[in-house]
């Protein structure tokens, strides 16, 4: 599989949070080396299902998940713990080590779209 590099940029703005202007941007540069791929599920209902496997071909990963929904949130558990609840619209983009599924569920009956990458290096 061909390498690649992957630069994720994260900037923080706003003028009126602070007393001062909040200006901050963090630029990485990812060699990508393993597998790549980016997917849509749709999440079932109130039961968590596997989106990223730890089977043991991975290694370590940058992993994103967006929720496109418009209006449900999706819960996302790392192994057995609930991590995150991502509203419609947010995004996360962090690091993994492999160890856990990733898994997620809808918070209710919706069944919004969660789109989810990841990222081998």
């Amino acid at each position: 599989m061909a390498t690649g590099t992957l630069t994720p940029t994260l900037t923080l703005s706003s003028t009126d949070l602070f007393s001062d202007t909040l200006s901050l941007s963090n630029t990485g540069s990812l060699s990508i080396t393993g597998d790549r791929e980016i997917n849509r599920t749709k999440m079932a209902a109130s039961s968590a299902e596997t989106i990223i496997f730890a089977n043991g071909t991975y290694t370590r990963a940058m992993v994103y998940l967006k929720n496109i929904d418009s209006t449900t949130a999706i819960l996302v558990d790392v192994g057995t713990q609930v991590a995150m609840q991502i509203e419609p619209g947010e995004f996360a983009f962090f690091p993994w080590d492999s160890s856990a599924d990733i898994r997620a569920a809808s918070e209710d009956a919706n069944r919004p779209i969660l789109e989810h990458g990841i990222f081998e290096f």
